[in-house]
């Protein structure tokens, strides 16, 4: 998954990340500190797949305090879940802040493994939606993913891939039987959509089928021209 943290406490910003980059969960995990750092990453909301965020960012400008930050974010977004923690524990305060589209609020000190539990189960609810669970995994035709391990199986056989891959393939598998923009996989994958020398569409698909090629499921991605690509799981 894509992570935006929004905290201007460096240490906990920190420690959230690493919750998350140390279980190889993230795909990729941005930490913004204040409200130019927001305001400057705003146009790439749709990049991520969950925003933790703080209730105030400290600085000079008060436009950004409290619940401006969520108002922005639905602004841009209206799905994306957007996990909330503050020192705040005032009745009045947390209605507010849902009325205006958190999902969810954690008040501070949070614990950090309390925090992941919520951030799976929110990320699976947006990911997944619809998709049905079968234990830990979902499963398409003998293609299996655990979210908690972020881990892909073919008939039981873990699936050896890259960090970047496995959130590929999970973009394919959620959106089975979809055509996916090549902006929107580009978007998801990178974020902006700078460098294009570097960043390779193109390639990175050939990357990921090339690794399915043992698994004999690389054929379930294919390119619809001049529309994108699209995951068709096979018998």
């Amino acid at each position: 998954m894509n992570i935006l943290i929004i905290e201007d406490d460096k240490v906990l910003a920190t420690q959230v990340a690493n919750v998350f980059d140390a279980k190889i969960i993230s795909n990729r995990i941005q930490i913004l500190h204040s409200p130019i750092e927001f305001i400057t990453e705003l146009p790439f909301l749709s990049a991520y797949d969950i925003v933790i965020t703080d209730l105030q960012l400290w600085d000079n400008s008060t436009e950004l305090w409290w619940y401006r930050i969520i108002q922005l974010i639905r602004e841009r977004n209206t799905k994306i879940p957007i996990i909330v923690l503050s020192w705040r524990s005032e009745i009045e305060v947390l209605r507010t802040a849902f009325d205006l589209g958190a999902s969810d609020y954690l008040i501070k000190p949070i614990r950090l493994k309390e925090l992941e539990l919520r951030v799976l189960n929110w990320f699976r609810q947006y990911q997944f939606f619809g998709m049905e669970l079968h234990g830990k995994t979902y499963a398409i035709k003998g293609l299996e993913y655990n979210l908690d391990k972020n881990q892909f199986y073919k008939d039981g056989v873990g699936i050896m891939l890259t960090r970047m891959n496995k959130y590929l393939l999970s973009l394919f598998f959620s959106h089975s039987e979809k055509i996916l923009c090549e902006e929107f996989l580009k978007e998801k994958i990178w974020g902006d959509h700078t460098m294009e020398v570097k960043r390779n569409l193109r390639i990175a698909i050939l990357r990921l089928k090339k690794a399915l090629e043992p698994y004999e499921i690389s054929d379930w991605i294919s390119n619809v021209r001049w529309e994108g690509y699209i995951f068709q799981p096979k018998n």
